[in-house]
C-alpha cells in the first residue's frame, strides 16, 4: 500500500474541493486520483472522511456571527454544560489556559473573517519556522447582500454542497434546475470550509492562540506552508488561531516559544494561549456552517445525484 501516493491524492482532493465544493467522486477519480479503478478512489475517500483526514467540504458566508470570550471561569466544564443548549450558539468550547471558554453564536456581525487555510503537502515549513516581516491586514468577509429568500433557503439546505439538487428540490418545492442556478449564484459569495489533517483529527494536540497583530496576511500566508490546515478567525481586530500540533510532547514548548518571541519583538500583542478540553459540537463537525437551533432544519445526508 503506497501511503505517500494515497496522501498526495487526498491532498489533491482538498485542493479540488477548494476550487469546486460540488466536485463529484467521478471527477475526483478522473482528474486527481492515482488509482485506475473508481472503487479504489471511493474507498480511499471514505476512509479519509471516517478518520477525519479530510473534514468537509462545507460552504459558509459571513451572515452574522457573534463571538464570546470568557476568562477566569471557575469551572469551564460547568459553563459549557450550562450554555451549550442556548439556541443561538453554533459552537462552544471549554478551555484551559489564559481563556476559559469560547462561544460562536448567531447575532451581531462581530466575526470579521474566517478561513480554513489550505496547507502545503508535503510541508514547506514547520510552525516554528514561520517568519513575520510584512504588515498587512485581512479584509472583512462581506455580508452577502442581494440574496432573496430562496437563496437563503438553499444556503441553509446546501451547506453540505455534496447534497442532491433533486432532494433539495423536493424539500423546497422548487424545480431542481432552479436550485442549481441559485446555488451557483450564492456560491460566489461563500467560502469553502474544508480541513486537511494528514494524521487524522484525533492525532493532533489542538491549541488556540489569540492576539493582535499588523502582520495578519503574512501570518495567513506562512500557515499555508504547513502540512495541515490551520483555522484563522478575526474579530474586534483580534486574531484567533486554531492550530493542530503534532509531536506535542517534544515540541510544544517550541511552538509556544515562537509566539512569545513574536510578542517580545512587538510583532504580536495581547497574547492568550489556551487548549480546548471539551466542545459542543465537536470541532470536526464543521461548527461554522451549523445552523443554530432556532432555525435549524432536520439534517439530511442525501446521496448526490
Amino acid at each position: 500500500m503506497d501511503l505517500v501516493a494515497q496522501m498526495n491524492t487526498l491532498y489533491r482532493f482538498v485542493i479540488a474541493y477548494h476550487k469546486c465544493p460540488r466536485i463529484s467522486v467521478r471527477e475526483l477519480h478522473r482528474e486527481y486520483s492515482h488509482y485506475k479503478h473508481r472503487r479504489s478512489t471511493s474507498g480511499l475517500l471514505k476512509k479519509a472522511l471516517e478518520k477525519s483526514i479530510i473534514i468537509g467540504p462545507q460552504i459558509w458566508c459571513n451572515s452574522g456571527i457573534d463571538v464570546e470570550i470568557h476568562k477566569n471561569l471557575e469551572d469551564p466544564f460547568q459553563f459549557l454544560e450550562t450554555h451549550c443548549e442556548r439556541p443561538e450558539i453554533t459552537y462552544i468550547a471549554a478551555l484551559i489556559g489564559d481563556l476559559s471558554a469560547l462561544c460562536f453564536k448567531k447575532g451581531a456581525s462581530i466575526l470579521q473573517y474566517a478561513e480554513t487555510i489550505l496547507p502545503s503537502y508535503p510541508a514547506q515549513k514547520t510552525l516554528d519556522q514561520i517568519i513575520l516581516d510584512e504588515k498587512g491586514e485581512l479584509e472583512r468577509d462581506p455580508y452577502p447582500h442581494g440574496w432573496d429568500d430562496l437563496d437563503w433557503d438553499i444556503y441553509e439546505q446546501m451547506k453540505d454542497p455534496q447534497g442532491s439538487y433533486a432532494a433539495i428540490s423536493s424539500t423546497l418545492g422548487t424545480a431542481w434546475y432552479i436550485i442549481r442556478d441559485h446555488f451557483e449564484k450564492i456560491l460566489k459569495d461563500c467560502k469553502t470550509w474544508v480541513l486537511f489533517l494528514p494524521k487524522g483529527y484525533d492525532n493532533y494536540q489542538q491549541a488556540y492562540m489569540m492576539f493582535k497583530t499588523k502582520y495578519e496576511i503574512n501570518l495567513r500566508d506562512e500557515l499555508r506552508n504547513l502540512d495541515r490546515t490551520s483555522i484563522i478567525y478575526k474579530f474586534d481586530d483580534t486574531l484567533l488561531l486554531h492550530l493542530f500540533l503534532d509531536e506535542a510532547l517534544h515540541k510544544l514548548h517550541q511552538y509556544y516559544r515562537l509566539f512569545f518571541e513574536f510578542k517580545k519583538e512587538g510583532i504580536i500583542h495581547d497574547l492568550h494561549v489556551s487548549i480546548p478540553i471539551e466542545s459542543s459540537p465537536e470541532m470536526k463537525s464543521s461548527w461554522i456552517t451549523r445552523t443554530p437551533a432556532t432555525t435549524r432544519s432536520t439534517e439530511r445526508n442525501n446521496p448526490r445525484i
